[in-house]
């Protein structure tokens, strides 16, 4: 069996890398992550007068997450894949996850079906896992 990022979906999403005895195994290549709010949070009105008068329409902004790992094992998408399905059943329970880079635990929700494919041509070996959530709450 190769050799595995991660020892379970847990360090994964919280970004604390696995290992045996003390080992630390670096974290899955992230290749593409963006961050921004899900929708904008502002009100407009537009006046006579030629000018726009805003406001806020929200006290609390949720944040969408764009991530996408890159040559991941077999047994971590499969992880993956059992978490989405199993733990958290696609996008109706919320989880704490750490952005790449990030400090702290947030708590997020997928915002979509997580999409797996090879990655290059790897034989069904290795794997690109791309995913979107979004945070509970407000950040």
């Amino acid at each position: 069996m190769a050799a595995s990022y991660i020892t379970s979906v847990e360090n994964l999403m919280t970004g604390r890398p696995g290992g045996v005895a003390g080992v630390n195994i670096p974290n899955p290549t992230v290749s593409d992550y963006s961050d921004g709010f899900t929708i904008d949070p502002t009100n407009r009105s537009p006046k006579d007068a030629g000018y726009v008068q805003t406001s806020a329409r929200f006290t609390s902004i949720p944040r969408a997450y764009h991530v996408r790992y890159i040559a991941l094992t077999t047994h971590d998408k499969d992880l993956i894949s059992d978490f989405e399905t199993d733990t958290v059943v696609g996008g109706s329970e919320s989880f704490a996850w750490r952005r790449p880079g990030g400090a702290g635990n947030i708590m997020v929700r997928f915002a979509a079906p997580i999409r797996y494919w090879p990655w290059q041509a790897s034989n069904y070996t290795r794997w690109n896992v791309e995913f979107d959530v979004e945070s509970v709450g407000g950040v």
